[in-house]
């Protein structure tokens, strides 16, 4: 028991002295060593790098939705285009009724009609309508029936016209006027009145008297191309 306890505190002296002799070789090493994260230098950014090159072209893709827009603002009307050329004749068109003119050229019809008057002087045919209108429904009764206002160009025309204004018992316009210009009378086609066989002081344009009527004593007078009076057509 003696002997075995100077030999164990041997052991254990020698043991501490060791591990007193390793200590400072140990703090040297942990003051020395370092990781490579916290003893490594610092590191700086370097500057961005050139763009790189366009890569190649790729393929077409497919078409995207095609979506209708609203219809625009009409545009102006452009210019007239030039003129064409005349067309083809037409076809023939039915026949139509019998003319005015017809009607008053029909011997038999003439005869009917003599009741209402009808008088031929030279290439001249005078007929009475029996009607009393204004100068221009007159004027278009005797256009519709192929006619025209009756006129004297001469004595015996006038003399002629005479005759029926007394046998109608009124007096009757004449194809003639001056609505186109005042005091310049005119026959209806325009051209200036040759023969004239006015009434003493006329004609006077009283009341804006543009129109003619040849009284029952075969005078003129300038008359309101409103008054009614007897309508007689020439042929």
């Amino acid at each position: 028991m003696f002997v075995l306890q100077p030999f164990h505190t041997l052991l254990l002296l020698l043991g501490a002295s060791l591990v007193l002799a390793a200590a400072p070789e140990t703090r040297s090493s942990d003051t020395n060593s370092c990781t490579v994260l916290t003893c490594s230098n610092p590191t700086l950014s370097g500057l961005p790098g050139r763009d790189g090159r366009d890569g190649a072209k790729g393929e077409k893709g497919d078409t995207g939705l095609q979506v209708k827009g609203q219809p625009g603002f009409p545009g102006k009307a452009g210019p007239a285009g030039p003129k064409g050329n005349t067309g083809a004749p037409g076809q023939k068109g039915q026949k139509g009724e019998m003319s005015g003119r017809k009607f008053f050229f029909d011997g038999e019809l003439l005869r009917k009609n003599m009741g209402l008057g009808v008088t031929k002087v030279g290439r001249k045919t005078f007929i009475s309508t029996g009607q009393s209108h204004n100068f221009a429904n007159g004027k278009a009764l005797c256009s519709n029936a192929g006619g025209a206002l009756a006129v004297a160009t001469n004595v015996a025309e006038n003399k002629a016209l005479t005759g029926m204004a007394k046998w109608n018992g009124k007096h009757i316009y004449l194809g003639i006027n001056d609505l186109q210009t005042e005091g310049k009378f005119v026959y209806l086609n325009g051209q200036a009145v040759g023969y004239t066989n006015w009434k003493s002081s006329e004609p006077n344009n009283l009341d804006n008297e543009d129109c003619v009527v040849l009284l029952t004593d075969s005078l003129w007078n300038d008359i309101d191309c409103d008054h009614q009076t007897l309508i007689i057509c020439e042929l």
